[in-house]
């Protein structure tokens, strides 16, 4: 049977809602679509999640990569982690030129664990499935249009204190800043600033910065009257083709927030309740703001601590200004990429301490 991208998203989707049980979703497939479509066997919904698991995609990787966990497989293995300790399966798994899960079934089998501290985003339970079905959206709007990812406008905000600490959900799992600088130094006036960036493919728009705590009210303001003035350097060729991501902050969902999206973007938002790609809750690791921005951000700016609050803004300012483009364009394009495999191959759990 061939099926289309459209029908093998939608079988996607009944095969999250139906807990992954091949038979329920072949049902609910059935039940949904059964009067206009041809229905699947069952087998073709582990079939995808196979393909999207290996290559990335729901079609089938002609040159996937051998599988095999022989006993000569076994040895190489366990003497490149006995060689050097620190290195990652990924990489293990190309030098031996097997794929990765191979690599983790033997490391598993050997009672060989990864003994990294990492303090990860607590998940809920229904976070997982919904983690995969945005991934696999973004997937297919990339087999659409290869250039997807550099159409994504991907945003955030964090708040930096004058005594070396961000706060960012980021900083839970990377954090380059040195852990005694606070105790360093008896600061007569604590204060902090609410920071927001956003990270274009190769340009980083922002910062901008909110003179309080932010609610919806501002949040609003801040779309209407400042961030038209913060992508006038944008062409407007691209700016047309802008998709905005915003993560699911209380001051992104209120209700007149989301009627502007829509009047403004249409269907080409990412956020809680954006009408085509949902983001989903609790992902910082899949947003490079998070993953890269405010970590590289701290480090540089408390190399020498603000002596005030305009110090510390033009710190930022000067940091920001100073990062070049091809690094975006890897955070936002190949470090994403890997991200999206990662938290495939995991079913959408925590994957931060999976990386090197």
């Amino acid at each position: 049977m061939f099926f289309s991208i459209t029908e093998k998203m939608d079988m996607w989707s009944c095969f999250i809602e139906s807990g992954k049980n091949k038979r329920k979703a072949a049902l609910l497939y059935s039940q949904r679509f059964g009067l206009e479509r041809q229905v699947p066997s069952s087998s073709i919904f582990l079939r995808l999640e196979k393909n999207l698991k290996a290559t990335g995609s729901f079609n089938k990787n002609k040159n996937r990569k051998c599988t095999k966990t022989t006993e000569e497989y076994s040895q190489i293995v366990l003497q490149k982690l006995e060689e050097n300790p620190n290195t990652s399966l990924r990489i293990v798994s190309k030098e031996v030129g097997i794929s990765y899960s191979s690599v983790q079934k033997i490391a598993k089998k050997n009672k060989y664990h990864p003994y990294k501290r990492n303090t990860v985003q607590h998940l809920k339970f229904d976070d997982y499935e919904r983690r995969l079905v945005w991934i696999a959206k973004v997937l297919v709007e990339i087999e659409d249009n290869p250039q997807f990812l550099e159409t994504i406008c991907l945003t955030d905000e964090a708040k930096f204190h004058n005594n070396g600490n961000v706060n960012s959900q980021n900083l839970r799992y990377w954090s380059n800043g040195n852990p005694h600088w606070h105790t360093e130094k008896n600061f007569q006036e604590r204060y902090g600033i609410n920071v927001w960036c956003g990270i274009f493919y190769d340009k980083l728009i922002g910062p901008f910065f909110f003179s309080e705590n932010l609610n919806g009210d501002k949040y609003l303001e801040f779309l209407k009257t400042e961030l038209p003035i913060l992508l006038e350097d944008i062409p407007l060729s691209r700016r047309k083709n802008l998709v905005w991501q915003q993560d699911g902050a209380p001051a992104h969902n209120k209700n007149t927030v989301i009627q502007y999206l829509n009047c403004t973007f249409g269907t080409n938002w990412m956020g809680t309740y954006s009408p085509k790609i949902c983001w989903p809750p609790r992902s910082p690791d899949l947003t490079s703001p998070d993953y890269f921005l405010w970590g590289y951000l701290q480090s540089v700016v408390y190399k020498e601590m603000p002596a005030n609050v305009n110090d510390l803004k033009q710190k930022i300012k000067d940091a920001c200004s100073n990062i070049p483009s091809h690094v975006l364009v890897k955070t936002t394009t190949n470090e994403l990429l890997r991200r999206l495999a990662i938290c495939l191959e995991v079913d959408g759990h925590q994957f931060e301490h999976l990386l090197k």
